[in-house]
């Protein structure tokens, strides 16, 4: 059972109550005779409720704080602690209890992301890493999944996407990223970012399109850097 907030606990206090108390009026009526009845009654009542409500509103603010508990333990497991977008094994698990899925999968990484981290520091790395994290979420429809893959490298999965807007998105992010810059102890950090894409098919798997857009990237970063390669061929 979950309580998931302060009128939850009044509401299952009340719940609770409400059962006791008509639990008590009936055994009134079984073991007592009628003549007593509506003397035994009120007091049978009032006495349930006195006795009930503190008892049941202790056992549903345990309830809430179990509950509270763990939703943030599951939110650890499913969200990235420094971007708060999917975890690697959120994205997967998803995935595979949508293995019919299709559309367009974007591997996202910083470039040169290793000189940040070098020349101002890994708090200032986190910083730009959670601006590029924004941005995908900005970019991004509430369908699609953005994921956190390691380091400075993201995973995008644009759900029933076709190629040209798979394309389009992958563009729209690469300026959104270059034209925004991260502050960080007074410096501004600009950063670009280099985009493989590649389709997945209802009869895909997830692996397959992610290792083709994979690939897209690699040749991405070998052309420079700071462009889009999109893989658009269907699955052999």
């Amino acid at each position: 059972m979950r309580i998931k907030s302060r009128i939850g606990i009044a509401s299952f206090a009340i719940a609770i109550a409400a059962v006791s108390v008509s639990f008590s009026a009936l055994m009134v009526q079984i073991v007592f005779p009628p003549e007593l009845h509506e003397f035994t009654t009120w007091r049978a009542v009032l006495i349930t409720v006195t006795v009930t409500i503190p008892i049941a509103m202790f056992i549903g603010v345990k309830i809430y704080e179990n509950t509270a508990l763990s939703l943030e333990l599951q939110r650890l497991v499913n969200r990235d602690r420094l971007t708060d977008v999917a975890t690697r094994d959120f994205f997967f698990k998803v995935m595979d209890r949508n293995p019919d899925a299709y559309g367009v999968s974007l591997m996202v990484d910083i470039d040169n992301f290793k000189a940040v981290n070098d020349k101002h520091g890994h708090l200032a790395g986190d910083e730009v890493i959670k601006t590029v994290s924004d941005v995908l979420r900005k970019e991004c429809r509430s369908r699609d999944i953005v994921c956190r893959f390691g380091g400075e490298e993201f995973i995008v999965f644009l759900h029933q996407a076709s190629a040209e807007q798979g394309a389009e998105v992958a563009e729209r992010i690469r300026k959104a990223v270059e034209q925004e810059p991260t502050m960080s102890d007074d410096a501004k950090l600009c950063v670009t970012v280099s985009i493989g894409g590649s389709l997945k098919e209802a009869a895909d798997d997830i692996t397959q399109s992610i290792k083709r857009a994979d690939d897209a990237l690699y040749r991405a970063k070998e052309n420079g850097r700071n462009r889009i390669v999109m893989d658009l061929r269907k699955a052999a």
